[in-house]
């Protein structure tokens, strides 16, 4: 089983090739939103590089955010063009449980995922639901936790000062680029997923309106 995925919902693009539940090759760029400038470049540079081709992979993988509305439509085009041309389904995941599976369980740590949702705001899972909830907030609902906490997303780094000042102890900081979902973690959950979709089932989540859209108003 080779899986080919694509993570582009933040400022950072990455590739990956897995083959059986192992990471045969990734890439990883952080050249600000410009995904569509490289998508097709990286993916064809990193089948070449391991003697595939489009025909070898059995299944695709995204990210269908929440994150960057730019990004996503780049990769989710590039996804359901090629499960469509080749005939292949398609696990779409969102960008939290992708951060949430890029961090092992830690004995007496507490890891959650966050991005940044812009307005003091950010991106956090309820139960299976994603929702959005004000930094301070968020702050609050943590220091109910007895353990310390990990905040990975790049939540964690926009609010890195109000998270240090609200928890304290408490908080574990991490390097930035631990903060960045990747593609070799979003395949690995999808050789283990069986959602899998038909192109035309894959749907970005949207969980408000881009700025540009609420502008208009």
């Amino acid at each position: 089983m080779k899986i080919l995925s694509i993570e582009t919902s933040g400022k950072t693009f990455s590739t990956a090739l897995n083959e059986n539940d192992k990471t045969i090759a990734s890439s990883y760029y952080e050249y600000g939103h410009i995904h569509s400038e490289i998508i097709i470049t990286a993916i064809e540079r990193l089948l070449k590089d391991t003697n595939n081709s489009f025909e070898n992979i059995d299944k695709f993988a995204l990210s269908v955010g929440p994150g960057s509305f730019t990004g996503i439509r780049v990769a989710m085009a590039a996804i359901k063009t090629f499960a469509q041309v080749l005939n292949k389904q398609v696990v779409a995941l969102d960008t939290l449980s992708i951060l949430e599976a890029s961090l092992p369980k830690i004995k007496g740590i507490k890891i959650i995922s966050a991005i940044d949702a812009l307005r003091n705001e950010v991106y956090i899972k309820k139960g299976k639901k994603i929702i959005i909830k004000n930094i301070d907030s968020f702050i609050r609902s943590l220091k109910t936790y007895k353990n310390k906490v990990i905040i990975i997303g790049n939540a964690a780094i926009v609010y890195k000062e109000e998270l240090s000042k609200g928890l304290g102890s408490l908080s574990v900081s991490l390097p930035e680029i631990m903060h960045m979902p990747k593609a070799s973690v979003l395949a690995n959950l999808a050789y283990k997923s069986k959602n899998n979709l038909s192109y035309n089932k894959v749907q970005p989540l949207y969980i408000r309106k881009s700025w540009a859209e609420e502008s208009k108003k």
